[in-house]
């Protein structure tokens, strides 16, 4: 996956120089086709919101369209991020510097983590103070949305060449695309948390206490895990601003 990966970045770049030298609109829909497909392997890797997106619809009953909304979302949002990130370095020092952007990078996706660690300990505590309320579920695009403000390493990469080529629009369209190919992907990992939620609660549909019991373990299983996964997520960047 890796090297396929690779392989459209290389493709990518080519279009990419290839629109730099003149308009061609068969060029430019090969290269937002090349970036629709490298969104979905990109977002197939690790990270990218999956685990956290299954565990928070796996915690919480939904209406059918809300993974493919969640999923969207958090795309959009870290997608986005890392837009505005090379904006605000082309606008404000007229350069990007990888260094910079890296490091600025970091510090968003640790302050992230950091952010849905404490949420998620909030919900576990919260939920378990009040196991018998239905209401106590979280928001879980408020949840996502804290948990995706740091930049795509993908997106970086094309807002950087577009933006040193000249043609930053085309590259922001570039973007758009990869985030849909993300967002394909991401919902597939929503969609299989949704259906097995939804198919564990039809065949205890006549037993209400075990539902009871199974909801509110799989509630706390899911924010327990959430927050050992942003805990260890976010180790590298405690390391950095806590010498130990």
């Amino acid at each position: 996956m890796v090297e396929t990966q690779l392989k459209f970045r290389e493709i990518l770049a080519d279009r990419l120089e290839g629109l730099e030298e003149g308009s061609n609109p068969a060029l430019f829909f090969s290269l937002l086709g090349a970036a629709f497909l490298y969104g979905i392997l990109h977002a197939a890797g690790p990270g990218h919101r999956k685990t956290i997106i299954f565990s928070l619809l796996l915690s919480r009953k939904t209406k059918w369209y809300e993974p493919l909304a969640a999923s969207f979302l958090s795309v959009g949002i870290h997608g986005g991020t890392a837009v505005l990130l090379i904006l605000f370095f082309q606008l404000i020092f007229r350069s990007i510097r990888s260094t910079e952007v890296q490091n600025v990078s970091s510090w968003l996706e640790g302050i992230s983590y950091t952010l849905l660690m404490i949420l998620a300990l909030w919900f576990l505590l919260r939920r378990h103070k009040h196991h018998h309320d239905r209401e106590a579920n979280s928001n879980i695009y408020g949840t996502l949305a804290a948990s995706s403000f740091f930049p795509c390493p993908g997106v970086i990469m094309i807002m950087t060449f577009s933006t040193a080529l000249g043609i930053m629009k085309t590259g922001i369209l570039a973007v758009i695309s990869l985030s849909a190919g993300m967002g394909v992907t991401i919902s597939l990992a929503a969609y299989l948390a949704y259906f097995g939620r939804e198919s564990l609660f039809l065949l205890l549909k006549q037993k209400e206490h075990i539902v009871e019991r199974t909801t509110l373990l799989l509630e706390k299983g899911s924010y327990l895990f959430l927050f050992l996964f942003s805990l260890w997520m976010a180790y590298p960047f405690f390391r950095t601003i806590i010498p130990i």
